[in-house]
């Protein structure tokens, strides 16, 4: 084998092992418990069909830890976070299924005490986890920074329930054995109302920041709260293991929130490659590839009658980068871009297609256009930088009205043909030789 190809146990490969390992584990759990320790008495048929429910929704949490394992979701926090919920997801699961299966089926005496216990608790443990992830969630895809507090806020409701869960547990107050098999205590809505209230809590402030937020990743936290709140609500009026059924659909409202992150992701990371390919990084301007692709946008299309053609070009671009050095040429080049996004900016799209050369296509009606000719001349003459004082620029305008039956590409030769009309009058007043201050 050669040496490249030789395996390597980097800690994304050590993580797809343990989860692996773990699935196998609660998976071969399950099967010996099913197929070999099952004794059916009276409490057989609901057992049974508890077991069952939970067995479908460990299946559906497997799927989603399988595609956090082996999918590409990248390695930031968030995800990983919400790999640790959908394994303590399983964990709870698996404990309600040892709880239903070894209830009044087995005999284990008060084993099932602590699969009961600990089956409560993780309720606590799934909604701490659960906070944390939504702030970390929102913090990355909003900056919505004043989540922090209401996570906090949740985490230590949260870890008050759990400890209160286990104190009831042990007194006996949540619940309570009775001829082998555990009843409701008078106390058992205490350590599930407190859950389902920071959940709760946590929605409300969601839904409160949904302009920020959005409708799609509202209705995932909704959708969550929803299932996980129901699903507690319907165990505990009517005593039908629904809870961690409803957890297994609630998270796959998040698993939803994963592919939205993903896909927001993938969109910013092509709308910043485009602009990044379509603008010029002196001056901001659009560059010559974005020039061209709207040239041909235009050419396929009727132009407007306030359509105008600008051609610009900066005069003395070459004396002033001998004469002072490159950081005084790209300061005149950006001082010029200054001066032509404040006349015309606000009228239409502004290009840098070459070293000095600007092209400006607008909208505007020739009032106006002959106001910021005048604007154009007085805003460069003032100009003062560091080592550039005073600038000159010159223009070439073109209007659809004057050319009805010229194309595109002809107007643009028209437009630099009155540009360097307009440069070779400004080199004769100024009274020097173009040929050695050519640009």
């Amino acid at each position: 084998m050669e040496k490249g190809n030789k395996f390597k146990l980097t800690g994304h490969s050590f993580r797809r092992i343990v989860i692996m390992t773990f699935c196998l584990f609660v998976a071969m759990c399950m099967a010996f418990v099913m197929f070999y320790m099952y004794k059916p008495n009276q409490n057989a048929l609901g057992a049974l069909s508890s077991v069952c429910m939970d067995i479908v929704c460990i299946v559906i949490l497997f799927i989603l830890i399988g595609s956090f394992a082996f999918g590409n979701y990248g390695s930031n926090r968030t995800t990983r976070l919400f790999a640790v919920l959908l394994v303590a997801s399983i964990w709870a699961m698996f404990l309600d299924f040892l709880n239903w299966a070894f209830d009044g089926s087995l005999e284990f005496g008060h084993l099932t005490f602590w699969f009961t216990t600990g089956s409560l608790c993780m309720g606590s443990i799934l909604a701490c986890i659960f906070s944390i992830y939504l702030y970390f969630y929102m913090n990355e895809m909003h900056a919505l920074g004043k989540m922090k507090k209401s996570a906090i806020v949740c985490g230590v409701l949260n870890l008050i329930s759990f400890c209160l869960t286990f104190i009831l547990a042990i007194t006996g107050t949540a619940f309570e054995f009775v001829d082998g098999h555990y009843e409701i205590g008078a106390l058992y809505d205490v350590v599930e109302i407190i859950p389902i209230l920071s959940l709760l809590y946590l929605t409300g402030f969601v839904i409160c920041n949904i302009k920020k937020v959005g409708i799609h990743d509202t209705f995932a936290v909704a959708g969550y709260i929803f299932f996980m709140v129901a699903g507690a609500l319907i165990e505990a009026e009517y005593n039908i293991g629904s809870t961690y059924v409803s957890v297994a659909i609630a998270d796959i409202f998040i698993f939803v929130m994963i592919q939205n992150e993903i896909i927001a992701k993938e969109k910013r990371n092509v709308q910043k490659w485009m602009e990044k390919s379509n603008t010029d990084v002196l001056t901001g301007f659009y560059n010559r590839f974005a020039y061209e692709a709207d040239i041909i946008k235009l050419g396929a299309s009727v132009l407007e009658d306030d359509f105008v053609y600008i051609s610009a070009d900066v005069n003395s671009l070459k004396h002033i980068n001998d004469s002072y050095g490159h950081n005084a040429g790209d300061e005149l080049l950006v001082g010029a871009a200054k001066c032509l996004e404040t006349c015309f900016g606000s009228y239409g799209k502004l290009y840098r297609i070459g070293g000095d050369e600007f092209i400006a296509l607008i909208n505007i009606d020739e009032n106006k256009l002959e106001t910021l000719k005048n604007k154009i001349d007085e805003l460069t003459s003032r100009y003062n930088g560091e080592f550039v004082h005073g600038i000159a620029i010159s223009c070439g305008y073109v209007t659809k009205k004057e050319c009805e039956n010229m194309t595109i590409r002809e107007i643009a030769i028209l437009a630099d043909h009155r540009m360097y009309e307009a440069k070779n009058d400004y080199y004769k007043r100024m009274g020097i030789e173009r040929r050695k201050s050519r640009g």
